[in-house]
């Protein structure tokens, strides 16, 4: 990510790209922070389980929630710092005019991808809500809790996406600085 003052200078579509880059940032941290939680919520359950104390009933629920907002809130993260899965075998034997192409059409149906599963997901949050569905557990839930989460993670996926293509096909040069900085800045133990 740049400066503030540099994003401005380059117009309001690279202010947009990285406002949302540190958005996706920071909706990473809040995903781990909630995995960190729940992992420290499920070790208490377990051991409070074992010595016959405590036992909430309802870890399996709370984990599925908790999983569903961290996998689609770091999804924009992940784009963010350019690891989406890809295969890659095209795309080292061709001319690097035609892999930027192929980039570009990825994300763009990526991007689709998103903005297709962040309309249902609205959709069904919406349903929800209208008819106060409750989950199936001692905990009674509303669904359009957890749905709604999902679903803005998929409308952050979607957004960004749709940004990103835009600064891809329109600021080239700007777009490929902002990638190189934010993937040196990645962590590099899973790359294969």
């Amino acid at each position: 990510m740049v400066n503030d003052g540099e994003s401005s200078r380059n117009g309001p579509l690279l202010w947009a790209f990285d406002s949302l880059e540190r958005l996706s940032v920071g909706m990473a941290y809040l995903s781990g922070a909630a995995l960190t939680l729940l992992s420290l919520f499920i070790a208490a359950d377990v051991l409070g389980r074992g010595a016959g104390k405590f036992y909430s009933g309802a870890t399996d629920e709370i984990s599925g929630y908790v999983m569903t907002m961290t996998v689609t809130w770091a999804l924009a993260y992940t784009l963010t710092i350019d690891k989406h899965v890809r295969v890659d075998l095209l795309i080292g034997s061709v001319p690097p005019s035609v892999r930027r192409f192929l980039d570009i059409i990825a994300l763009a149906l990526l991007t689709l991808f998103a903005a297709l599963l962040a309309f249902n997901s609205w959709v069904l949050a919406s349903d929800s809500w209208q008819i106060s569905a409750l989950s199936p557990s001692i905990l009674r839930i509303p669904l359009v809790i957890p749905q709604a989460t999902m679903a803005a993670g998929f409308t952050m996926l979607a957004i960004q996406g749709a940004v990103t293509v835009l600064v891809a096909t329109l600021r080239p040069r700007a777009y490929e600085q902002r990638r190189s900085r934010e993937s040196g800045a990645a962590p590099e133990q899973f790359d294969i």
